[in-house]
C-alpha cells in the first residue's frame, strides 16, 4: 500500500484551520454586537425624536428586521459548525474506529467501503450570509470526504485485509487526534454563538 496522506494529521493544518475558526467565532461575535448596538441606537433614537422627526418611525422596524435575517444567518452557521462536528465524529468513531479497523471479512470489507463511498459523496451544508463559515465549514467537510475516498479507494483494492486494515489504521492515527481538535473548534465556535 502506498503511502496515504490525510490532512489532519499534519499538525500545521489543523492549527491553520483551528485558528481560522476562532477568527471566524471572533468576527461573528463582533457582527452580533454590532447588531445589538445598532438596534439599541435606533431604538433611542426613534424614541426620543418620533414626535418631532415622524420618518424615524420605520427606522427601529428596519433596523430589526435587519437583525432577524443576520441572526437567522448566524444561526444557520452555528448549526453548520454543528453538524460538523457530529460528521466529523460520526467519520472517525463509527466509521474508521467501529468499521474500518473492525474489518474482518470480505463481507465487513464490503460494508466498509459501501460506508466510505457515501461519506466521500456528502456535500456541504450552506451558510446563507457567511461566506467565510461556507467555505471554511465546506473545506472541513471536504477533507473527511477526502479521507473517505482515500481509504475506500486503498480497502477496494486490497488483496491483503487484514494487512491493509492495520496500515491504514497506522496511517489514519494522527489524523483522529487532528479531526479532535478540529471538532474543539467547531464546538467552541457553535457554543459561542447565540
Amino acid at each position: 500500500m502506498a503511502p496515504i496522506d490525510f490532512s489532519f494529521a499534519h499538525e500545521d493544518v489543523v492549527q491553520k484551520i483551528v485558528h481560522d475558526v476562532k477568527r471566524l467565532s471572533d468576527e461573528s461575535l463582533a457582527a452580533d454586537k454590532g447588531v445589538h448596538d445598532i438596534q439599541h441606537a435606533a431604538r433611542k433614537l426613534t424614541e426620543k425624536h418620533i414626535n418631532n422627526i415622524t420618518a424615524l418611525a420605520g427606522l427601529s422596524v428596519g433596523v430589526d428586521g435587519f437583525a432577524k435575517t443576520f441572526n437567522e444567518s448566524l444561526k444557520e452557521a452555528r448549526n453548520s459548525a454543528s453538524l460538523g462536528v457530529t460528521n466529523n465524529k460520526d467519520f472517525v468513531e463509527d466509521t474508521v474506529i467501529a468499521m474500518v479497523e473492525g474489518i474482518k471479512t470480505k463481507k465487513d470489507l464490503d460494508e466498509a467501503i459501501l460506508e466510505l463511498k457515501e461519506i466521500a459523496n456528502q456535500k456541504p451544508t450552506q451558510s446563507k450570509g457567511f461566506p467565510g463559515a461556507e467555505k471554511m465549514f465546506g473545506d472541513i467537510s471536504a477533507t473527511r470526504s477526502s479521507d473517505a475516498a482515500k481509504m475506500q479507494k486503498v480497502l477496494g483494492e486490497t488483496t491483503d485485509i487484514k494487512k491493509t486494515v492495520e496500515e491504514l489504521t497506522k496511517a489514519f492515527a494522527p489524523a483522529k487526534a487532528g479531526y479532535k481538535e478540529v471538532n474543539e473548534a467547531l464546538s467552541a465556535y457553535a457554543t459561542k454563538i447565540l
